[in-house]
């Protein structure tokens, strides 16, 4: 399939009051004005972050909170939003009960924050207090080697924890009330040998997620049984248009018609098609006009991509075809991590 065979699609508006926020390897928590035309970045503000290395973030359904995890110092911050500006104040931190954390996400019902630890495979829950502290870790579990992620699915009552080092998607059931994990009864979904699973991206229909590999810079679609919390491998396919020594794949987003992936090293986001079962076919790369795209964010037609390499935010926009493009000037922030598209409360 080609771009130009993919699904016309008019994409979401994006909601009225954005933020953007940003964080890496430099010392502070950054968010910006977007412009929703264009994705155009304004500087809005930033504040300290709590500890070196503030590389990953999350925030709150509820748009109140947000999380940060400092790689270094293996902790977990916590932050008020205002809901006007999208300003942050810092409340509190935590240790991760592991050690380099490398990602943090929020259950469905914002009630814990849930962090993966890379460097000892452990994963953590903690409890998100009424002034959005954070209490200590109430459970550790050893997941996996090079544990990457760990998400809710849309039901909240199911966790999965991409292993890098042990080429599987742990499955765990979760308590939406007490926040307790425990293994599924079907404690892991394979995939191929040395694949190095990276994050899992749930499709809006809820029957669908999506696996971006790290290591052979693959995709693979996959079946998911809301009642019994598994997933299934539906096909695998390449997220690079030709081979490409030294690619490392990162950041996988799914908006419903289209799932994209971003390739680190051969510097592009790739657009894949996804057909009525769910599959996907790649239909183009976009560069990402710098190097080392760690991460990046779709709000309805607008994109931002956090080329980590080359310490650029980049603003992009989805055409008709789905397919993003270049928009606005980039802006320089160092060493950028995570990069988020954040609706504030109306």
């Amino acid at each position: 399939m080609t771009a130009a065979d993919a699904p016309a699609v008019t994409p979401d508006a994006p909601p009225a009051h954005l933020v953007v926020y940003a964080s890496g390897t430099g010392p502070d928590l950054a968010w910006f004005a977007i412009d929703r035309d264009t994705a155009a970045l304004t500087p809005a503000g930033s504040i300290a972050a709590f500890a070196a290395n503030p590389s990953f973030l999350a925030v709150t359904h509820s748009v109140k909170y947000l999380y940060a995890v400092a790689e270094t110092s293996s902790r977990v911050g916590a932050y008020a939003i205002d809901p006007a500006t999208g300003a942050l104040t810092f409340l509190n931190d935590v240790a991760t009960g592991g050690s380099g954390p490398a990602h943090v996400a929020v259950d469905g019902g914002d009630h814990f924050v849930l962090v993966a630890n890379y460097g000892d495979g452990t994963v953590s829950v903690f409890p998100i207090h009424a002034d959005g502290s954070l209490g200590a870790a109430q459970q550790t579990v050893a997941a996996g080697q090079n544990a990457h992620m760990m998400i809710t699915d849309p039901t909240n009552h199911f966790a999965f924890v991409p292993c890098l080092g042990s080429d599987y998607v742990a499955q765990y059931t979760f308590d939406p009330v007490t926040g307790m994990l425990a293994p599924n009864a079907v404690p892991h979904v394979m995939t191929a040998t040395k694949a190095g699973p990276r994050h899992l991206a749930f499709a809006p229909d809820g029957a669908h997620a999506y696996l971006i590999d790290e290591t052979d810079s693959t995709l693979t679609a996959l079946a998911y049984d809301a009642q019994l919390g598994r997933l299934a491998p539906l096909g695998t396919v390449s997220t690079l248009a030709a081979p490409k020594a030294g690619n490392t794949g990162a950041e996988v987003i799914a908006t419903g018609a289209f799932v994209y992936g971003s390739n680190r090293g051969d510097n592009t986001i790739v657009t894949m098609a996804v057909d009525g079962g769910g599959t996907v076919s790649p239909v183009a790369w976009t560069p990402t006009a710098g190097t080392t795209p760690r991460s990046f964010a779709v709000a309805g037609n607008l994109v931002v991509v956090a080329n980590q390499g080359s310490g650029t935010l980049v603003p992009m926009t989805l055409g008709a075809t789905g397919v993003p493009a270049m928009s606005a000037p980039a802006i320089a922030f160092p060493g950028p991590e995570l990069v988020a598209i954040v609706a504030l409360p109306e």
